[in-house]
């Protein structure tokens, strides 16, 4: 199974958490530019588009909306993908990680460690989002551990 670790968006518009419980967190757009399909700040967020694609992927998933304090409407999704456990990962220097053993068949997972937390994906998920051209969210290669002779 092969592996990319999800770049999250850098520029364009930036977004302010105003308040947030379990079921909601609001939000104020604090700098203009293009939205996002993924990002960490100001917590990991989804656009409408990436959280409807994903959800073909773990129709169990859930997801908390984000709304825009000045519109009401969800813009954004938190989510909670499954966590891989750090030893079955390995990493560089500034937390990202650059190796993952393979997780089965689960489409996105998140490896957290003492630095920082990265979100990965499988194959089949990396080539459904290049197909739908997010063009603001990128994609690495990373190594999977365990698998043939580099275990």
């Amino acid at each position: 199974m092969e592996y990319f670790l999800m770049k999250p968006y850098e520029g364009g518009q930036a977004i302010r958490r105003v308040n947030h419980d379990k079921e909601v967190m609001v939000f104020r757009v604090t700098k203009k530019g293009e939205v996002p399909d993924f990002t960490l700040r100001p917590c990991p967020l989804l656009s409408n588009r990436f959280k409807e694609l994903l959800e073909q992927y773990l129709p169990d998933m859930e997801f908390t909306p984000c709304v825009e304090e000045e519109t009401g409407e969800p813009r954004f999704w938190m989510f909670n993908p499954k966590e891989q456990p750090q030893e079955e990962a390995k990493f560089l220097p500034d937390g990202t990680v650059c190796a993952v053993r393979p997780m089965g068949l689960t489409p996105v997972f998140m490896v957290p460690n003492y630095k920082k937390v990265s979100y990965v994906v499988n194959l089949a998920l990396a080539e459904s989002l290049l197909r739908r051209g997010y063009v603001n969210l990128g994609l690495e290669r990373i190594e999977t551990m365990g698998v043939g002779a580099d275990g």
